[in-house]
């Protein structure tokens, strides 16, 4: 068999598992011995082996510990005096607290190098204020999804560290290359989040606050808003790494609540059980996507597709139409490190042919398969969002398509105006 055959046949197991409802870890499991079961493939010991390599990864160490951390502030009335300051401060905005959530998610993602991991931690924290605050828990699940795909492109990113090393490329000249992208796409999120809010037709309540109340808000509000300080600071200070500031950031939470006197033995207990609950779900999911993408390696599906298209690359129109649409579909099945390695060698040599800036398609290509977090069928921010908010699959991709749409525009226009990309790193003389 062909790897374009190996190709159909997984992607309709995948497809015909879950039109039927089977969740995505079990569907992904079910799929990968269904595939080598038919295709006679041998090695079915790798499966379990692969998908423990995959959980058994310290970066993913800050899932259940980010996610304890949200759950504290939950529990112990941080986030309540938190959503407090911002509703003093921000409330007359249309969709502050979707605002809020993006800017957070932005935050949090970019100390863990990992959307579901900001999902699951971010979600803990927000889904509750946002469902008080006018938004149903469909548009709530899937802003929050949207917003854990920001992480990954804003520096710290893992994602690029990988490309700039497998490609030869500066990682810092990287790294100033998609600031201003990720920036830009938090705008656009805020902007779709704005839209939705007004059109919905609920208003903002005009309450006018003294300055004695504001600050008052602020300063009750000040051990939660230290936080985050805390945390970039250690991070961006060389004094933790990102995993060692979520155990700070779970600490922290942790002694704050016990300071406040909200925080009982009965509500330690429930948000351990919650955060067991939530992080072996998303843990697991990341397990089985490991093989998964091992499999698809194996059989040399991603490059036989590759391969497929290299005829139609003959310009740079139609080289970048079909990079994005590849890299959409390898995005949201496959973990993005593993693209990176298998893909970026066969692909970037050729748009460099044609003329294209390497770090331009650098930015393209690691965006466009962090966009493969929120794409349907398979994007693994979707499951973890919906997980983490308790709504069907299906719930969360409807309220997820919104910004996928402006996640696609935001694509395209990094595709054809390559300044988004270059024009800090040339400033800085990089």
């Amino acid at each position: 068999m062909t790897g374009m055959t190996y190709a159909i046949i997984i992607f309709a197991l995948l497809f015909f598992l879950i039109f039927f409802g089977v969740p995505i870890a079990y569907s992904i499991e079910l799929s990968v011995v269904g595939f080598l079961l038919i295709t006679g493939l041998k090695p079915m010991i790798i499966i379990p082996q692969k998908m423990e390599i995959g959980m058994d990864t310290f970066v993913y160490l800050a899932i259940p510990l980010f996610t304890f951390a949200g759950y504290l502030m939950e529990q112990g009335g941080l986030s309540e005096r938190l959503v407090d300051c911002v509703e003093k401060l921000f409330g007359w905005i249309p969709g502050s607290m979707g605002t809020i959530t993006i800017i957070c998610c932005l935050f949090f993602a970019a100390l863990t190098g990992s959307g579901p991991a900001t999902v699951a931690a971010i979600g803990a924290l927000m889904i509750p204020t946002m469902t008080s605050n006018g938004y149903t828990k469909t548009e709530a699940a899937g802003l929050l999804a949207a917003g854990g795909a920001l992480g990954p492109i804003v520096p710290p990113s893992i994602a690029m560290i990988v490309y700039a090393t497998t490609m030869g490329l500066s990682v810092p000249t990287m790294f100033m290359a998609a600031m201003v992208p990720g920036i830009v796409l938090g705008l656009l999120f805020i902007i779709t989040n704005t839209i939705l809010f007004v059109r919905k037709g609920i208003k903002p309540e005009h309450k006018h606050y003294t300055a004695k109340e504001l600050l008052h808000s602020v300063w009750r509000a000040l051990g939660v808003i230290f936080l985050p300080v805390l945390v970039l600071g250690g991070i961006y200070g060389g004094i933790f790494t990102p995993t060692e500031a979520a155990t700070v950031a779970a600490v922290y939470a942790l002694i704050l609540g016990l300071a406040y006197r909200q925080l009982t033995v009965e509500k330690l207990i429930n948000a351990m059980k919650k955060t067991v609950t939530t992080s072996a779900m998303v843990v697991f999911i990341v397990g089985a996507s490991n093989a998964f993408g091992t499999i698809l390696a194996a059989a040399n599906i991603p490059k036989t597709i590759a391969n497929a298209l290299l005829p139609y690359l003959s310009n740079k129109v139609v080289y970048l139409l079909l990079l994005v649409v590849l890299l959409l579909l390898v995005g949201c099945v496959m973990e993005t490190v593993s693209s990176i390695v298998i893909l970026a060698p066969i692909l970037i040599p050729i748009g460099i042919e044609l003329g294209l800036d390497g770090m331009h398609l650098g930015i393209l290509f690691s965006v466009t398969l962090i966009v493969g977090f929120i794409t349907p069928p398979f994007g693994l921010n979707l499951f973890t969002s919906a997980a983490t908010s308790e709504v069907s699959f299906a719930e969360v991709v409807k309220g997820v398509a919104p910004y996928l749409i402006a996640s696609l525009i935001f694509v395209l226009m990094i595709a054809f105006i390559p300044q988004i990309s270059l024009t800090l790193p040339a400033l800085l003389g990089m």
